[in-house]
């Protein structure tokens, strides 16, 4: 699915937002018998983000570049939506300036920093870590960098074909509980709920973590998309070398 606000200037240029709307569908039961894998967090919470970034762009002024949000399926199963899109764009990939993803938002209220997934060697990374230290964020690099996480969300199949490339979002030192409260909010997550039907909707959520991630999204995106700039990856970075061969094709 996708939508796109139109650029006022240079529409032929796009921001791009993405999240994945599925998840694991009906499963095995869990020991309360439930079947369904509604995946509330992972990744509803992002698709829900990525609607409410669409409809303020589109109620803003209208930005230079266009900014598009494309909600792409079956990460689960391996990428394969937004590998997809990526293998037959809608629009050239050497005219799209970078790749905003939401994978999973923050509802334990507001945090005192912000991380990513995996390491980008990227201006685009320095330009995220500027815009949340506006809404109180230092940087945190990723916790579990042997996770390997950079290559298994949907910003990976851009960012292989050498478009600047990124997934964000709160990290563990949280207002309320600092880092401890944080890491053991993430684990018990991990351990309990994560890919289990036990990632549903609650009720106690936090939402000022929410808006805290979101501002620095849409910021973000909104920077790029009233800019002539265009991110780029840093020297020696696996990538760069994709990217640098469509230059010509950029203003």
């Amino acid at each position: 699915m996708v939508g796109v606000v139109p650029g006022s200037k240079r529409p032929e240029e796009r921001v791009v937002y993405t999240a994945h709307w599925d998840h694991l569908g009906v499963g095995a039961p869990d020991a309360r018998g439930d079947t369904i894998y509604n995946g509330a967090l992972d990744n509803a919470s992002g698709t829900a983000a990525l609607v409410e970034l669409g409809r303020a762009f589109a109620k803003g002024p209208r930005p230079e570049r266009s900014v598009m949000f494309l909600a792409v399926t079956a990460e689960e199963k391996g990428l394969l939506g937004s590998e997809y899109y990526a293998d037959n764009p809608l629009y050239p990939l050497a005219t799209t300036v970078g790749v905003l993803n939401m994978d999973g938002m923050n509802f334990l209220g507001r945090a005192k920093d912000i991380t990513m997934s995996g390491n980008a060697p990227l201006t685009l990374q320095d330009d995220m870590i500027k815009v949340a230290a506006k809404y109180g964020m230092t940087f945190s690099p990723d916790p579990n960098p042997q996770a390997g996480s950079f290559y298994r969300s949907d910003h990976f199949p851009f960012a292989k074909r050498g478009v600047p490339a990124i997934s964000f979002g709160a990290g563990q030192d949280l207002e309320k509980g600092g880092k401890e409260a944080g890491k053991a909010a993430s684990e018990a997550y991990t351990k309990d709920k994560y890919h289990q039907p036990a990632d549903e909707f609650d009720p106690n959520w936090d939402m000022s973590g929410v808006i805290q991630e979101l501002s620095v999204f849409y910021e973000l995106g909104s920077e790029l998309a009233n800019s002539g700039r265009w991110p780029e990856w840093k020297q020696g970075a696996e990538f760069k070398a994709t990217r640098d061969a469509t230059k010509a094709q950029r203003k």
